[in-house]
């Protein structure tokens, strides 16, 4: 039996047609509106939810609804009414980022989300495609991403090793937040301050401009005095973020009694000099009974008094065969022409000479006069003539030689590093200073560099200190080699971390060195593999190239370098960052 829509045209008497239009029309609004409410009840729902939510579109990536909490973790900026996602994203990166997933939905995916520039935050996703609006569109959680408890337990037990490490160094340490409250020190700090933790974490005057170094004296636990060094800096993360301060003393009270001995030994030679010379005054009126060699001769240069020594000193067997005679006349022509010149000299000009005469004797040996020659007039004839006074200082000069040459090698390795051969932070600071107020004076450039070996400690963990105590020999010879005049200087200035004086250098040639460095070290091909940059050992580089001004210290130009370094590790690494004072 089939169904006839006879009746409804027959009840509407004519006018069924319209009223099926009507009925059509209003089932038409009925569906837009229930379609606007569920629009509206999902923008709501990503405006009320308490938790980051945002609502993007699948094919430009433009955020098309969010919240205040995903705002505030993913850096989102509400200009009128559109959602700006932070400068430090790509534009496409919301579209990279979703392109990837396919299907209804994903969860769980973790990426790091640049907040701004040098810095990210770790974030979990979970995502489920929409329709809004009529387009397409991704409904995304977003939380910060939770570490494992197996990553926690890396962590922790990373810290327990660097606490341990911490306690096991003999330096006094400690460590305060930007507060200024002191949040950790090491057992050898603790040892040596006891109660006296105030005095022990005072802060260095000057500390603000990144890092200050000073020289004091204080008391152990023990009561015996030391001289501490000590040098504070800032704490930066890798970030660029300051974190707090670092102070670091170490006992060179060993080092200063070193150089007091040297010092009053100096003292004790200057004094034996003095007598010494007042030895040869006293000397100068004895002739006969004096055990130096003595003679003297006239305006003629005719010899008329000399003792024994005198004459076995020119190599004469007696006395007699030389008085009434000229030396020219007894010597060989050789030996003369030594002594002729200078004696013309006292003769003629009637001034005295003093100097030290190398005498080759008949057995071989060589020996060393301290001779004075001085001027001499006869009371009785009134004739001019020459005193010759000669001492042999053979015993004195060799034991002052070999002094020099002892405290010349003591002074040397008082500025070498032991490990590298290189100079040590001493010289780079006594260098640097001296350097610092001639370029104030000329007003030149001078170049400034702090370079550090990346990744080191992971190098040490992974192949063992010997390992690490041959790179950094090796990265000290490649940077002595760089260096090609003799006034740049290159210091181990601490652990793995080198420093640089380059004077009268611009910020073009500091840049030409540093890159030689980087291609120099790359050259080498030290294998590290603990390294987040390369798979060989690579450095960082921290410059300033600047004209020291006089109402500035010297202090500074290592501060701003150290800045630089900074910024170099925060940047990457295995590059060179200039700080933005270099203007030259």
């Amino acid at each position: 039996m089939g169904y006839s829509l006879d009746w409804f045209w027959e009840t509407a008497h004519g006018h069924g047609f319209d009223i099926a239009i009507i009925l059509l029309f209003c089932f038409l609004f009925f569906f837009i509106w229930q379609y606007s409410q569920h629009q509206k009840q999902l923008d709501a729902i990503v405006q009320d939810a308490p938790m980051p939510l945002l609502l993007v579109e699948a094919r430009s990536g433009r955020i098309l609804v969010t919240n205040i909490y995903a705002m505030q973790l993913l850096g989102i900026r509400l200009v009128g009414k559109s959602y700006l996602l932070p400068e430090s994203i790509p534009p496409k990166m919301m579209t990279s980022l979703i392109e990837q997933f396919s299907g209804k939905g994903f969860s769980g995916y973790q990426f790091d989300w640049p907040v701004s520039v040098g810095q990210s935050i770790a974030v979990e996703m979970t995502g489920r495609r929409t329709l809004f609006k009529g387009r397409s569109a991704w409904f995304l959680y977003v939380t910060p991403y939770r570490a494992t408890d197996a990553e926690t337990a890396k962590k922790m037990k990373a810290l327990s090793i660097v606490n341990s490490v911490f306690d096991t160094l003999s330096e006094l340490i400690f460590v305060k937040d930007n507060q200024g409250e002191l949040i950790a020190t090491n057992r050898a700090f603790n040892r040596y301050w006891g109660e006296r933790i105030d005095e022990g974490c005072a802060d260095i005057h000057g500390f603000m401009k990144g890092r200050a170094n000073n020289n004091r004296w204080s008391v152990n636990a023990d009561g015996q005095s030391c001289l501490l060094e000590t040098s504070q800096k800032v704490l930066m993360s890798s970030q660029g973020e300051k974190l707090g301060m670092l102070s670091i003393s170490h006992d060179v009270t060993d080092w200063y009694n070193v150089q007091q001995s040297l010092r009053d030994e100096m003292d004790k030679r200057k004094d034996t000099e003095v007598a010494l010379a007042q030895r040869d005054t006293i000397l100068q009126n004895i002739l006969e009974s004096s055990p130096d060699s003595i003679g003297i001769f006239n305006e003629n240069r005719v010899y008329q008094a000399c003792n024994l020594p005198f004459v076995k000193a020119l190599g004469i067997s007696d006395v007699n065969d030389l008085i009434g005679k000229r030396l020219e006349d007894v010597v060989p022509d050789k030996m003369y022409g030594r002594f002729s010149s200078t004696d013309d000299e006292v003769l003629t000009l009637g001034r005295s000479l003093r100097y030290i005469d190398q005498v080759l004797g008949t057995d071989g040996e060589r020996a060393w006069y301290d001779v004075v020659k001085s001027p001499l007039k006869d009371p009785v004839s009134g004739t001019n003539g020459v005193l010759i006074m000669a001492r042999d200082v053979s015993e004195r000069y060799l034991a002052a030689r070999k002094l020099e040459e002892a405290n010349q090698e003591l002074q040397r390795l008082s500025f070498i590093d032991g490990l590298t051969k290189i100079s040590n932070r001493r010289r780079f600071d006594e260098q640097l200073e001296t350097l610092w107020y001639l370029h104030v004076r000329e007003q030149q450039p001078l170049t400034v560099m702090l370079c550090d070996i990346d990744y080191f400690k992971g190098y040490n963990d992974l192949y063992g200190h010997q390992k690490g105590d041959e790179a950094l020999i090796q990265v000290a010879k490649v940077f002595e080699s760089v260096l090609s005049r003799s006034s740049d200087c290159v210091a181990r200035y601490g652990g793995e971390e080198f420093g640089f004086i380059l004077p009268h250098t611009t910020l073009l040639g500091a840049r030409l060195v540093a890159q030689k460095i980087h291609e120099h070290i790359a050259q080498l091909s030290i294998e590290h593999l603990q390294s987040k940059v390369a798979p060989i050992v690579t450095v960082s580089i921290g410059l300033v190239s600047t004209i020291p001004q006089a109402q500035n210290k010297c202090e500074s130009i290592v501060a701003l370098a150290d800045e630089a370094l900074y910024q170099a590790k925060a940047d990457g690494r295995n590059q060179t960052s200039v700080h933005h004072t270099s203007d030259i």
